[in-house]
């Protein structure tokens, strides 16, 4: 009979899926430690990449992580990949659906379609899982107006409907039980994408977000789901940029009894931009300001 790593991986609504086998099972795989080997030394060589607060997350049990979305999304893998390597622990992280249909080669390193039912069931299972709730709305918001909102977090969809996804998901799992804030000091700037920068100069952004408000709500809809796709694809042409990376993991923010969904997001939201405010230090996105901090070490070494 096949293997369990031959499963199809069927956007992780099942537990014969990838996602859902135990953690040593899919780090040994060839492909998760070959890229994991590429991946970590990049970017200790390009970002010297670190954490700090990893003393915060169980070493055994569940552990729900949130954070902003960077407007390139090449933090997320490479997060994954260092939790394994000082932890032992595979990362579930909940990707936007049609991401994972368009790669699914990415559920062999543990990440999974957005199923809040998916979730639910990994956390109960024990499985660390992780979430960036602000999407491609968020991406855009970071990346207009010349980045003066870069590290400012947008957990609003283009509908006005606050994303409370993730918030269903702990409350679902009880009183008590942990969400971590958690980011990448100069996220932002490990890469620079001339066609972002190109349509924040021509105010790309604002003319096409007044062009959908003014039509119908369901080809709204439609036409948001397509400018997300979009949205993506262009964050991938980026150029990488030598800054320090720091990932910060924040206190958790435990569920309250009785705490419905949406006050949960606030609470996390706010500690989550909080942690930001602290650690980065600015809002605007700052390349010379990070690639200073990457240099400053090798500079006091000439």
């Amino acid at each position: 009979s096949p293997s369990p790593m031959a499963d199809r991986c069927d956007q992780g609504r099942t537990s014969k899926t990838i996602a859902f086998l135990p953690d040593e099972e899919i780090s040994k795989n060839w492909l998760f430690r070959l890229l994991q080997s590429i991946t970590l030394c990049y970017c200790k060589w390009m970002y010297d990449f670190s954490v700090e607060g990893w003393n915060q997350l169980p070493l055994k049990g569940p552990a729900l992580l949130v954070s902003t979305h960077t407007s390139h999304s090449s933090d997320i893998l490479m997060c994954v990949l260092y939790a394994q390597m000082v932890s032992g622990r595979v990362v579930r992280g909940l990707l936007h659906r049609l991401l994972i249909s368009y790669m699914p080669f990415l559920c062999y390193f543990g990440l999974v379609s957005g199923h809040r039912d998916a979730a639910v069931e990994l956390l109960r299972q024990g499985f660390w899982v992780a979430v960036v709730p602000g999407g491609a709305e968020e991406i855009a918001r970071h990346v207009s107006n010349h980045g003066k909102e870069a590290y400012t977090l947008h957990w609003t969809s283009n509908s006005g409907r606050p994303r409370t996804g993730f918030a269903e998901v702990a409350v679902s799992m009880g009183p008590g039980f942990p969400v971590y804030p958690c980011f990448c000091e100069n996220g932002e700037e490990m890469k620079f994408n001339p066609f972002f920068a190109l349509g924040s100069l021509l105010r790309i952004g604002s003319l096409v977000r007044s062009f959908v408000s003014s039509l119908p709500k369901g080809t709204q809809s439609s036409l948001n789901k397509g400018i997300e796709c979009f949205i993506w694809s262009i964050s991938q042409l980026g150029v990488p940029v030598p800054v320090k990376v720091t990932q910060h993991i924040g206190e958790p923010v435990l569920v309250r009894a009785g705490e419905t969904a949406e006050q949960l997001r606030d609470r996390v939201q706010d500690s989550l931009q909080r942690l930001i405010d602290a650690k980065q230090g600015r809002r605007q996105r700052d390349f010379l300001a990070a690639a200073g901090q990457r240099l400053k070490p090798l500079a006091a070494l000439a």
